[in-house]
């Protein structure tokens, strides 16, 4: 009874540190683009301005104000998903098409740190699951790898098929997980215990 008393405790506190964890991030995730918007604004009022300057400047107000909005909708699929109310919508997924797409959509920010983002691939393999669920899962893990790639990097998607399974693998020159924080790979909230910034969403 003891032991399962002190286990039971463990997962709290553990729970409890996720959720602290948790609001700090937001906090700071939300703050910023928030702070962004109000910055530009106050700026944007300062002084008169011709039609192509608070064309500008509102502009500027709608890329923050689109983060945000991204921000927001992915902490409601996480809420959804933890509740389970997400519904699956399954069918068969061309992955090559998937990464494809994915670099296309992220490639201009691999183009601002000058690192190399190409599709690898070996066939045209194809999985079942949501199309949505798994380009989102996708896009996260090639984003990580540019955040983290330093400049001048390299970073591949690579497609193929393994024993009659699907494979798709993101693959960059960063400095990859931190021996020791394996285990701690799929918590959320976790980066590895990298001391220059807060816990990720």
């Amino acid at each position: 009874l003891a032991a399962v008393f002190n286990n039971t405790l463990g997962r709290l506190e553990s729970s409890f540190q996720q959720m602290r964890r948790f609001t700090s991030n937001v906090s700071h995730e939300l703050r910023t683009p928030l702070t962004a918007i109000r910055s530009v604004g106050e700026v944007g009022l300062r002084e008169p301005r011709d039609a192509d300057g608070y064309r500008a400047v509102i502009g500027s107000m709608l890329e923050d104000a689109d983060r945000l909005t991204c921000l927001v909708d992915r902490l409601l699929t996480v809420s959804r998903a933890e509740s389970g109310d997400v519904p699956l919508v399954v069918d068969t997924i061309d992955l090559r098409a998937m990464a494809d797409n994915v670099t296309a959509h992220l490639g201009v920010l691999a183009e601002e740190k000058q690192q190399s983002l190409r599709v690898e691939h070996a066939g045209r393999p194809a999985c079942r699951g949501d199309q949505i669920v798994l380009r989102q899962a996708v896009i996260n893990l090639v984003d990580n790898a540019i955040k983290y790639t330093p400049v001048g990097g390299e970073i591949r998607i690579r497609v193929s098929e393994s024993a009659g399974a699907a494979v798709l693998e993101v693959i960059d020159t960063g400095p990859g997980i931190r021996p020791g924080r394996e285990a701690r790979m799929f918590d959320r909230f976790d980066r590895g215990g990298r001391a220059d910034e807060p816990d990720g969403t």
